[in-house]
């Protein structure tokens, strides 16, 4: 079984209202309210005093607050940018030395967009099938925005500056991974440098997808879509749900969209924001059935069946 023991996030303190953005990315009055109005953003989380390196160390230490590091054996930091960070040789080794993980290996995955966070947990899961028992993996997600480019998805979302974590291991007390499911589109692999025709046609197919991905991680955990208690969706906006709630037969009330007009879009961290979010909160309880969506340009639809463990906080 695999266990999300501890989460961790590190989310700015400092934001920018989709208005004060506007010039920086030439978007017109109408573009304006359409993401605010329409799609539900209102903040966005910004951090241009701190590298990437910091994100991840700070989000790191959270999750590893109370664990003993030296059970950590690989580091992995699953990006959505194939680009992280200004050119250097060290930056993952310097935040394994950081977080004091001496027995961890560290690699980086990408080339998922906004799913590679999900989709790490299952790479998580087979390292500590052939790990020693105790053993964990320390998951971090987060990228850092250097243009204004990657700041917007048009007329889709507004993206933002955070990262998360994930302990990743064996304890029963922590949130049993029980389901999941992928779908990669290959077609789509272009991402917004497609023809206009694919564009359409991945508008008319993307709600269809993400759906069929959250049955799918439900039925691979035995359950129904009654049974889940709350859906974790990625923080992009809030339009398209109202239709998928529907469609699964569960009440909007079970779809968190709190920090959609918090933070905006954080790339693969939303689902973990969200998680440490209703654990914060109260929102969940031992034994609820959560399920963590997300979507990737490219294109990728990844969900993730947990159920909630015993620990207190997260």
């Amino acid at each position: 079984m695999t266990y999300l023991e501890r989460i961790g996030v590190f989310l700015p303190e400092s934001s920018a209202s989709v208005q004060d953005l506007s010039e920086a990315l030439a978007l017109s009055r109408n573009q304006v309210s359409f993401l605010t109005r329409y799609l539900g953003l209102d903040r966005i989380a910004i951090a241009p005093d701190l590298d990437l390196a910091d994100m991840l160390t700070a989000a790191g230490a959270d999750a590893l607050r109370d664990a003993d590091r030296d059970s950590v054996r690989f580091l992995i930091h699953a990006h959505t940018m194939q680009h992280v960070a200004t050119a250097s040789k060290s930056m993952l080794c310097d935040v394994r030395t950081a977080l004091g993980l001496r027995n961890a290996v560290v690699f980086s995955m990408s080339h998922m967009n906004c799913v590679v966070g999900l989709h790490a947990l299952q790479v998580a899961r087979a390292l500590l099938q052939s790990a020693q028992p105790g053993d964990k993996v320390l998951l971090l997600t987060g990228d850092k925005i250097v243009s204004d480019t990657q700041r917007i998805i048009p007329d889709t979302t507004l993206l933002g500056e955070a990262a998360a974590a994930a302990l990743i291991g064996q304890d029963a007390t922590g949130d049993r991974v029980v389901g999941r499911a992928l779908t990669v589109l290959g077609r789509f692999y272009q991402c917004l440098h497609w023809p206009e025709e694919l564009r359409l046609e991945y508008k008319k197919i993307y709600v269809e997808n993400l759906r069929n991905v959250m049955q799918a991680a439900i039925a691979d955990a035995g359950r129904q879509p009654g049974d889940i208690d709350i859906i974790l969706p990625h923080n992009v906006n809030r339009l398209t749900w109202k239709g998928i709630s529907r469609d699964l037969g569960i009440p909007m009330e079970r779809v968190y969209l709190d920090n959609i007009p918090k933070f905006g879009h954080c790339y693969a961290s939303d689902p973990f924001i969200n998680l440490a979010s209703v654990r914060d909160t109260g929102l969940v309880k031992a034994g609820d059935l959560v399920l963590l969506v997300s979507a990737g340009l490219g294109a990728a639809f990844a969900a993730t069946l947990v159920q909630i463990g015993e620990r207190r906080g997260r």
